[in-house]
């Protein structure tokens, strides 16, 4: 065992591995669950070995892997793991055999907190970051969501190493705002967590079996109802007597009937969906998205403004310590992250899968720019994606819009009275409706003991 893993920290995270590893699928979705498999282009300029990168299926895909060595030269060897796998692979020794790790901001802390496993990453290094370039959701969350309340101070612990000084602890490249999806044929709209929880839905709901995950949602259900004590800043470091609170609630929901299926596995939720088998469930947006190309109409939730918002995550990397540094690809993992995923492609590439990136307010570059690693979102996608706008096309049926099979256009044009805006709207009405930021809480021993409970019910 590493020096710098203490046996409480193995154990505290090594322990929780089913929960995790449920749970780092659930963050991203996509259709890519990570299991451990590799890839890797074999190209190596430069003075370091082959870019090894690890992390979770969603957040490191083998087109960003291609990006890097088309644009850099260099080679990248990609290893695609749950995040509870990533933790045990780093914290086993992965750090001194690796280069860069990504994971989300429940399960990152491991390394970037818990152990001396990840280097801060100075935004002087970074040609492509600057606090016109960055959204306030990273830089300043305690003005830009004031309605978290303290939660705002866990997105800094996560962001910032030290803010003062421009230094990254876990740099943000991609991230979400989970909500519900639902088959409009049988549910009117939705907005807030509690129609989960609806008589009228009995039996047709799927909700997330991941504790870290389905607990907050049920939290926020509760506090917006009077039905537990606490305030929104404690939505995402529960008490002991909040986590009894939420999961006798889920333990008397399930039997009483409510559920038609928990899950852990992406595709169970799509297949669930898609067979009409669940009408309504907390899905995430890839999922919401592949329910679509099944031919079954989906609609993904506007949430409500105040203590029923948004799930807001984020999925960022860091260079590895203390193997980036001895395997000379510190500068490799910096060009990783600044040229490929603060530039002007990924943008595009990554909402894809409805996801949206933290320098959106460089519309130079990611609307209109380009830049060695490709061409930008242009006008129609950048405009669709980020500002609520329509698209140019006409849409005959919304709950079936695919953005991959859409033909964007490059060119400057009209948006259509008929076509189609982006679920959930604009990026700042979603920031606006963010109810709740992920980690991974204190109690977390704790939590994982009581959801047995909730499992075998």
């Amino acid at each position: 065992m590493p020096e710098s893993l203490s046996r409480r920290n193995f154990v505290k995270y090594g322990g929780a591995a089913a929960a995790a590893a449920g749970m780092s699928g659930c963050l991203g979705g996509g259709g890519q669950e990570g299991t451990g498999s590799s890839s890797g282009q074999e190209s190596t300029t430069g003075g370091g070995s082959s870019l090894q990168w690890i992390g979770p299926a969603y957040g490191v895909r083998d087109g960003q892997g291609e990006k890097y060595t088309e644009v850099t030269g260099n080679g990248v060897e990609l290893t695609t793991a749950t995040g509870s796998t990533v933790q045990q692979q780093v914290l086993s020794g992965g750090q001194e055999t690796m280069d860069v790790f990504s994971l989300d901001t429940s399960t990152a802390s491991a390394l970037t907190v818990d152990n001396d496993a990840s280097y801060p990453v100075d935004t002087v290094d970074l040609d492509n970051w600057s606090e016109d370039s960055i959204s306030d959701l990273f830089l300043n969350p305690g003005e830009r969501i004031p309605q978290l309340e303290e939660q705002t101070e866990t997105i800094n612990q996560e962001v910032w190493e030290n803010k003062s000084e421009g230094s990254l602890r876990l740099p943000p490249y991609a991230y979400n705002f989970d909500a519900i999806g639902y088959n409009p044929k049988y549910v009117d709209d939705v907005s807030k967590w509690s129609a989960l929880f609806d008589d009228q839905y009995e039996g047709e709901v799927l909700v997330n079996g991941a504790a870290p995950i389905q607990i907050p949602q049920t939290m926020m259900h509760l506090l917006d109802n009077d039905q537990i004590d606490g305030s929104v800043g404690e939505l995402n470091n529960p008490t002991e007597d909040q986590l009894d609170t939420v999961i006798d609630y889920l333990v008397e929901q399930k039997a009483n009937g409510q559920f038609r299926s928990t899950w852990t596995a992406y595709g169970n939720s799509v297949n669930l969906m898609a067979g009409e088998e669940a009408v309504i469930g907390d899905l995430w947006q890839p999922a919401a998205l592949d329910v679509r190309r099944s031919g079954t109409p989906c609609e993904y939730a506007t949430m409500s403004e105040g203590a029923q918002g948004y799930r807001f995550w984020y999925v960022g990397m860091a260079p590895l310590k203390p193997g980036a540094s001895d395997r000379n690809n510190l500068d490799a993992a910096h060009s990783l992250y600044n040229d490929i995923h603060l530039g002007a492609w990924f943008p595009g590439y990554i909402q894809n899968w409805g996801y949206s990136v933290p320098h959106y307010p460089n519309k130079e570059l990611v609307r209109d720019g380009s830049d060695s690693s490709g061409e930008g979102m242009g006008p129609e996608y950048y405009d669709w994606a980020y500002e609520g706008k329509k698209t140019y096309e006409s849409i005959d049926d919304p709950a079936l819009f695919d953005p991959q099979s859409y033909d964007w256009s490059s060119e400057e044009g009209s948006p259509a009275s008929d076509g189609q805006k982006r679920d959930c709207g604009s990026i700042e009405e979603r920031i606006n409706r963010i109810g709740f930021f992920q980690i991974w809480p204190d109690n977390a021993e704790y939590m994982l003991d009581r959801w047995q409970e909730f499992q075998s019910a």
